[in-house]
């Protein structure tokens, strides 16, 4: 019997630790795209293509992250979640499934995002906060590093904080909200919201905020870092597993109507 083609739309979060990031790569190494992939193929018996609203680098992590597969099966929204949730390995959940129109494309629905970064001065390993948060070896004053932070809103050439590898046109966004907070643990949580960001982006702002706060650079040199549009004049780039993507801001009407079920 011959199924019409749905797409079916759902929200990842994800554990990305020893995970080679979101996209699948060539080599087969462990990807969140893939295991995904994998998972729904086990259940419908075909190979299916997932796509993300965004890709995360090898070891980031993330909360909401929106994906969408099309298939030509029976399956509801809810089942896939439970069937994929059971598949895919205890680092990767999916829920809040939905059927989209056929032309959904999650990169289209995304609106925006929020990052967080988390991050402590410390000397000795914590092993229950090491996995989530950046160590930092050296004291750094957070007083500095959230005077420093307001410097980035608002539209930019954010060069300085790209990775010279990151493919893209142009180095302008936009950053709407920047804010630093104390966590109960003596984390100090670094959240960024803007329309898109670049590769390393957020890390790399992390990097000089956190070497601003320890001195490394004078405490007002953010915007000067802004106009230089210099990578080579910023900070350092701060490790992967700090970062979480923590919401995905989406438009609403490019989901369409509510489909038959959610998860």
């Amino acid at each position: 019997m011959t199924h019409p083609l749905r797409r079916i739309a759902f929200r990842v979060e994800y554990d990305g630790t020893g995970l080679h990031g979101w996209q699948a790569q060539p080599s087969g190494l462990p990807t969140i795209q893939q295991r995904l992939q994998e998972a729904i193929a086990d259940i419908i018996g075909v190979a299916v293509e997932v796509r993300g609203a965004s890709r995360t680098d090898a070891g980031v992590h993330a909360l909401d992250q929106l994906a969408a597969v099309t298939l030509a099966h029976p399956i509801r929204p809810k089942g896939l979640c439970k069937g994929v949730n059971r598949r895919a390995g205890p680092q990767i959940a999916i829920r809040d499934a939905r059927e989209v129109p056929l032309d959904f494309n999650p990169r289209f629905a995304n609106r925006g995002k929020i990052y967080r970064y988390r991050f402590y001065h410390g000397r000795r390993p914590r092993p229950m906060t090491d996995r989530y948060a950046w160590r930092v070896p050296m004291p750094f004053d957070p007083g500095i590093i959230e005077r420093a932070a307001p410097a980035l809103i608002g539209t930019h050439d954010f060069t300085s904080f790209a990775a010279r590898d990151g493919g893209h046109r142009h180095a302008v966004r936009t950053i709407s909200r920047v804010e630093l907070r104390p966590d109960d643990d003596g984390v100090q949580v670094f959240r960024v919201e803007g329309s898109g960001f670049l590769k390393h982006m957020v890390r790399n702002v992390v990097g000089t905020l956190v070497d601003l706060g320890r001195g490394r650079f004078p405490a007002d040199a953010m915007a000067g870092m802004l106009a230089a549009r210099d990578r080579t004049l910023a900070g350092v780039t701060a490790p992967p597993h700090g970062l979480c993507l923590e919401r995905m801001l989406v438009d609403e009407a490019a989901l369409g109507a509510p489909g038959a079920g959610t998860g």
